[in-house]
């Protein structure tokens, strides 16, 4: 017998071998068992996710010998016939080259004749979607009502090209990428019963980079056999496919986190010396951002996160020195510099210029920051001090950890003339109740540009230009005030004041003479434009 790929050997023959397509199966499998079947069938969904092989499957249990039933004997001459691929009543067509309106007319003419044997005259048509316009219009009619006898079921990697006139006359089925597990417990199955040396790692590795995929998975497997034989190193994983260790990638954005900017480039010059390409680099650390900001914002979630359990430990640990922000700024940074890297004359450069960029932008404030800075009259220092702690000390509300986190200290201007250190550690800490159980308190409170409490009396003061905010919180005085109490434990009296909107005049001279506006020229370098408005 002639070699068969992985994919084809282990290609499943019933509904109970297919993995990761649960929902797709079992109403299948209830609409054969009570005869409710459709006349057209849609597949759709990523490629190596099983649509062709659940047509075939479904093509064998509607004309088994034995019966229409759940699943199908996979004995009788109609099932082995489907298997074999040489079936007269099934037909199945590749619409990438059978694309024409010709193609479909004969098609129309073929389904008036009744079967050689079997019960259904099928006909399966992959990658649908490459039918022309006219061809999908010829198509119509006998879709929608064709003979007793015939089925139709459509497969495509991309439903948004199918004509909504098309979807409409059939029973459309979404089959999904498969989970990482499933797609390695398969591998471990193949692995072992083909007897095949792997390492957890490896096959790991290769469930990573199928994404969702079954077939890129066995297929990346026979490669690997094909490479090192039936006992597989990791590293001929590693050289074979190109892959780039956890450990190195993570190395990477902890350097950005530590600053440490020599780490960086030797870490690029190790790896490209090594024969990885500038662009499989920046692709993996895009991937690691992404791993890290959904522990940041829903923790380790294996579903979306695709990984290995023994992933989980550092990457969790790793996320907890990282805002959303700063993860945010770095995908940004990092999917440029991936477009740019497509026709850059010197790659290697420019990735390493990008990811000294992420040193800088995760110790930047956000425009929101300095503003409320200079509402209270605080400028910071024109170059920060350059610490680790400098990331995380801006982490937002949602954390990894259990710990509470304390408001920016640029979000409310606290007295600093004559108030005592307690006063000042009574309102953090009511701040920090506040952002945490009491949301829209906090909202409207951050608002402020003084919050001072003294003698078992809590001022409030806003700007004339947050008036609003000013006049909600009166009508929740009492609120404010039982809020105070559950969270610093004693009673308080709220007051609440609005500044005085002092006319503005015209200015005079130059606009950059303004000591505000000076102070944000210092953060953020640039001209100051002056616009004129004409007059009649």
């Amino acid at each position: 017998m002639s070699y068969q790929v992985t994919a084809r050997k282990w290609r499943p023959q019933s509904f109970a071998d297919m993995v990761g397509q649960e929902t797709v199966t079992r109403t299948l499998r209830n609409a054969l068992s009570t005869g409710r079947i459709a006349h057209a069938f849609l597949f759709s969904g990523v490629r190596g996710v099983g649509k062709t092989t659940t047509a075939r499957i479904l093509a064998k249990a509607l004309n088994c010998h034995q019966g229409l039933g759940e699943e199908p004997c996979g004995e009788c001459p109609s099932c082995l016939e489907i298997t074999e691929g040489n079936s007269v009543d099934v037909h199945e067509i590749d619409a990438a080259s059978n694309r024409g309106i010709d193609s479909i007319r004969e098609l129309r003419e073929s389904v008036r004749y009744g079967t050689a044997r079997d019960r259904f005259k099928i006909y399966i048509v992959d990658e649908v979607h490459m039918l022309t316009n006219e061809a999908f219009n010829a198509l119509l009619k006998t879709l929608e009502e064709p003979p007793a006898h015939v089925k139709f079921i459509l497969a495509t990697t991309e439903l948004h090209k199918i004509p909504a006139t098309i979807v409409s006359r059939c029973q459309k089925y979404e089959f999904k990428p498969l989970p990482f597990k499933s797609i390695l417990e398969r591998l471990r199955l193949i692995t072992g019963s083909e007897e095949v040396e792997i390492s957890e790692y490896a096959l790991g590795v290769l469930a990573t980079l199928a994404q969702g995929s079954m077939r890129d998975a066995q297929s990346a497997l026979d490669q690997l056999i094909a490479f090192g034989g039936k006992q597989i190193r990791d590293e001929d994983v590693k050289v074979l496919l190109g892959v780039i260790d956890h450990a190195v990638v993570s190395g990477l954005i902890d350097a950005v986190c530590e600053r440490d900017r020599g780490a960086l480039i030797a870490g690029i010059q190790e790896l490209t010396s090594s024969g990885v390409a500038a662009q499989m680099i920046c692709s993996k650390l895009i991937e690691r951002v992404r791993s890290l900001l959904v522990c940041r914002v829903a923790g380790w979630n294996e579903q979306l996160l695709q990984l290995p359990d023994s992933e989980k430990e550092g990457l969790l640990e790793q996320a907890k020195r990282f805002s959303e922000l700063d993860l945010i700024r770095f995908y940004d940074v990092l999917n440029k510099t991936s477009n740019e890297l497509k026709w850059h004359s010197q790659p290697n450069v420019h990735l390493e210029i990008s990811l000294l960029k992420l040193v800088e932008v995760a110790q930047l404030s956000s425009i929101e920051e300095v503003i409320r800075e200079l509402r209270s009259g605080e400028t910071a220092p024109r170059v920060p001090t350059p610490t680790v702690r400098s990331i995380g000390a801006r982490q937002e509300s949602r954390n990894v950890s259990a710990e509470p986190v304390s408001a920016p200290r640029s979000q409310i201007g606290f007295a600093r003339d004559s108030e005592a250190a307690p006063s000042q550690d009574t309102v953090r800490r009511f701040m920090d109740g506040l952002q945490k159980n009491f949301k829209s308190l906090y909202t409207q409170l951050r608002c402020a540009s003084d919050v001072v409490y003294s003698d078992g009396h809590l001022r409030i003061r806003f700007p004339a230009s947050e008036a609003i905010h000013a006049s909600m919180l009166e009508d929740k005085r009492g609120r404010l005030s039982e809020s105070f109490a559950d969270i610093v434990g004693t009673q308080t009296d709220v007051e609440i004041q609005v500044e005085e909107n002092v006319e503005k005049k015209a200015p005079v001279g130059n606009p950059a003479d303004d000591p505000k506006v000076r102070a944000f020229l210092e953060r953020f370098p640039g001209k100051v434009v002056v616009r004129k408005e004409f007059e009649d």
